[in-house]
């Protein structure tokens, strides 16, 4: 028994150092394979943080790349604008000058030829000699009127203030009235430029005053002998006869919903 005891001891003593071995080899090897996954983890993680750094390096070079682009690209865009807009306007100018060049050629011959012609220039005459004439008649019209309120002052006993009182009313009936019509004429002639100028005053208005014009001035005397009418007014009826049909053919394509 003692020796049995003996031999049993002298085993558990060996299992306990087995038991040692084998834990400090556990350790060991567990030690080692921490060192190694730790190596193989700062590894990892450098080769990351190169990564990242060249990931940062790519995007700023591709932003330089793009910024180069557009920085070419806007530099040929504004050269090549600047281009055509030097050749639109040096056409343009060629063109403005070409279309000038042609309404002062017909302009003036228009002109010429109703200098030369002698009923053009009597229907000129006559035309702005009823203009005169009509406006003449009007202030002596408006005098007489006025002559007539004045006369109440005359009614006043005090001759001095008699006086004072016809000519003040003279001056206040002519000039009121006067006045007046005079802003009440201003003011119908801003109303009609304003229309005109707003929707008529354009090329083909410009067209048509013009042919107006040659027409009336070419043949003006077989234009007389048929219509017995001043050749500058029946300009005027023309024109005012053209706004018209543009008025009414605007206001029929707005009906329809073209604009």
């Amino acid at each position: 028994m003692l020796k049995l005891n003996a031999e049993l001891k002298k085993q558990n003593e060996k299992l306990k150092q087995d038991k040692l071995n084998a834990e400090q080899e556990a350790e060991a090897t567990v030690s080692s394979v921490k060192k190694e996954y730790a190596a193989k983890g700062r590894e990892l993680d450098r080769r990351i943080g190169e990564a990242a750094k060249q990931s940062a390096e790519l995007k700023e070079e591709r932003a330089s790349i793009n910024q180069d682009v557009e920085r070419r690209a806007t530099a040929m865009y504004q050269s090549r604008k600047k281009e055509l807009d030097s050749k639109f306007k040096a056409q343009s100018l060629s063109y403005d000058g070409f279309v000038l060049g042609l309404l002062l050629y017909g302009v003036l011959t228009t002109v010429f030829t109703a200098i030369r012609s002698e009923q053009f220039v009597s229907d000129f005459k006559a035309f702005f000699i009823a203009i005169g004439q009509f406006l003449v008649n009007a202030f002596q019209l408006l005098l007489k009127g006025g002559q007539w309120a004045s006369q109440l002052g005359d009614k006043i006993p005090q001759p001095v203030v008699a006086t004072i009182v016809h000519y003040l009313l003279l001056i206040v009936f002519v000039g009121g009235i006067g006045i007046g019509v005079g802003v009440l004429i201003f003011l119908g002639a801003s109303k009609v430029f304003e229309f005109y100028t707003d929707d008529y005053a354009d090329t083909l208005s410009l067209a048509v005053f013009l042919i107006s014009l040659a027409v009336s001035v070419y043949f003006a005397e077989p234009i007389r002998a048929a219509i017995p009418i001043n050749l500058l007014l029946l300009l005027i009826l023309v024109h005012i006869v053209y706004v018209l049909i543009r008025w009414y053919v605007k206001g029929c394509k707005r009906s329809r919903g073209y604009y």
